[in-house]
């Protein structure tokens, strides 16, 4: 790379840098529940050796129902003993993982078109789009599986016509790839055997060659077949956000039977798969980032659309690169498979990795239009006008990003579950005990989970005392520890009890009845609305 691209390339790195650093201990404004019970359970691994259940070094989390995987837990757990105990220790791992990707892409498309000038490009749409800075800035777990999965790549092109030796990385990397999200379990083996399959010609070795790397690959892959084979948590979150959940699907499912079944379900899923690419939700309102329904944003700025259209065209057009296109478009379409497999209409985190392909096709058909354009009496005015237009496009993002998100959607990211733990810590030695129901929501009920993580490491609890004393209870939703206990509030029971302190929203306690004197707390979202009180008995 000479010494300008090297320049432009630093230029890009530091960008995507800022914006994923830039004010991370305080946007997002609040640690959402898999924020926060990754975070306590990676101190409890670092602390004990055990999650916050006791569990001795698990291979899936429990966590709060959802069985998460392993890999960003424990990654979180070595921030922790080297960084100590901080807010963005959690996303500390994200972050890093979310810069790295941007240099990964300019090699992954360096090697996909021998063009480093492209590759650019591909990299300056990674490192300004939406999606890759909000799952970044988000602790998301998504973006580690992407880096490893675009260097496994990386040496899969080296591979071809020079040695096996390439291959046993490509093991290595894809293999970690797989332990860091659950549907990379499936599709990351898939993408690779697409590559295999596209450039089978252009391998120098014999295929008796490709024998050591597939056992390296078989052997680090072993513990996470058993994982799925042996641990029933793994087939339960498999079945409870598999496709079959959906609402719809099943009312019509319920006037259907025999082969008629399974056709009914085979047409839901190909037409949940098309909508995935609806250019509405690519680059208008697929983050759901705010309220205002088409002043949202989208996982791709609005501006690449055109050249997005281009890139796909600069890949048809090119004999030469045939191989290259039909590798990029098996990847998006592979990648686009978890959102279409499950039950939600549009899961833009479980497809981040078809976002990082586009960005590249994106990159690629910039790159052309430039090429085309550059000798032009017009290059200059179409230059102002694709930078203005992509500034506001970046400014408008980033708006939506640092104010509206904060404003509109602070309930989705539990807001105020720190402040309320905080008090209730707070007051502990002033009540026999604390009862805390997290039923909340501005317009609609919903349970606010992991409620007694956010207690934990808010009042700083050790996990190893955590671990002795947490129990389940016998009332509605009930958990406990130390003077805490989460699950319903019963008012008509529950007005009863003496030296108590009761935190619940306006859903759970019937505000208007209480007198004033008793509310000594309001807790609200961060629009100012009432979500919690603190009531005392």
């Amino acid at each position: 790379m000479k010494i300008t691209k090297f320049w432009i390339f630093l230029a890009i790195l530091i960008l995507g840098i800022f914006l994923r650093v830039w004010e991370l201990n305080k946007y997002p404004v609040h640690f959402g529940h898999d924020e926060i019970t990754q975070l306590y359970d990676a101190i409890s691994i670092a602390q004990t050796g055990r999650d916050i259940y006791g569990n001795f070094l698990p291979t899936i989390f429990p966590s709060i129902g959802d069985f998460k995987p392993p890999f960003y837990t424990y990654a979180t757990a070595l921030v922790y003993l080297l960084a100590g105990n901080h807010e963005w220790t959690i996303r500390v791992v994200g972050v890093v993982f979310g810069i790295l990707i941007i240099p990964a892409v300019f090699w992954f498309t360096k090697s996909l078109t021998k063009n480093s000038r492209l590759a650019l490009w591909a990299s300056f749409f990674t490192a300004i789009s939406p999606a890759e800075i909000f799952f970044s800035r988000k602790s998301f777990e998504n973006g580690i599986g992407i880096f490893f999965t675009l260097i496994a790549f990386v040496c899969l092109f080296n591979s071809l016509g020079k040695g096996k030796r390439w291959l046993y990385l490509v093991a290595l990397f894809s293999a970690l790839g797989m332990y860091t999200y659950f549907s990379h379990v499936i599709i990351i083996p898939l993408m690779v055997a697409v590559f295999i399959l596209i450039f089978r010609k252009q391998f120098s070795f014999k295929p008796k060659e490709l024998l050591p790397p597939l056992l390296l690959w078989i052997f680090l892959i072993v513990p996470l077949v058993l994982i799925f084979l042996i641990n029933p948590g793994s087939r339960y979150r498999s079945q409870t956000v598999f496709i079959t959940q959906d609402i719809n699907l099943g009312k019509q499912l319920e006037f259907v039977n025999g082969p008629l079944y399974f056709k009914v379900i085979g047409d839901f899923i190909f037409n949940r798969y098309l909508n995935q690419f609806d250019p509405t939700y690519l680059f208008v309102n697929g983050l759901n980032l705010t309220n205002q329904g088409p002043l949202n944003i989208g996982p791709l700025l609005f501006v690449q659309l055109p050249f997005l259209s281009l890139g796909v065209l600069f890949f048809i057009q090119r004999p030469f690169l045939r191989k290259e296109g039909k590798l990029i478009a098996s990847l998006i379409a592979l990648g686009t498979l978890p959102s279409g497999l499950t039950f939600e209409p549009y899961s833009p985190h479980r497809i981040v990795i078809a976002f990082t392909f586009l960005n590249i096709v994106t990159g690629v058909g910039s790159y052309w239009f430039w090429q085309k354009l550059k000798d032009s009496r017009s290059f200059k005015l179409a230059s102002i006008i694709f930078l203005v237009l992509l500034t506001c496009n970046v400014i408008y993002f980033l708006h939506v990003y640092f104010v509206n998100y904060p404003f509109e959607k602070s309930q989705y990211l539990q807001y105020p579950f720190k402040q309320v733990s905080e008090f209730a810590w707070s007051k502990s030695n002033d009540f026999d005990q604390i009862v805390l129901d997290p039923l909340f929501g501005e317009d609609a009920p919903r349970i606010g989970v992991g409620a007694h993580y956010y207690l934990a490491y808010f009042g700083n609890y050790p996990p190893s005392k955590f671990q002795k004393e947490y129990k389940i209870g016998d009332k509605d939703r009930e958990l406990s520890f130390e003077k805490f206990s989460i699950r319903k509030i019963e008012w008509g029971k529950d007005y009863n009890l003496k030296n108590t302190l009761l935190i619940g929203s306006p859903w759970s306690l019937p505000i208007q009845d209480i007198e004033k004197d008793k509310i000594i707390r309001v807790f609200y979202f961060y629009n100012k609305r009432p979500a919690f009180y603190g009531v005392k008995l």
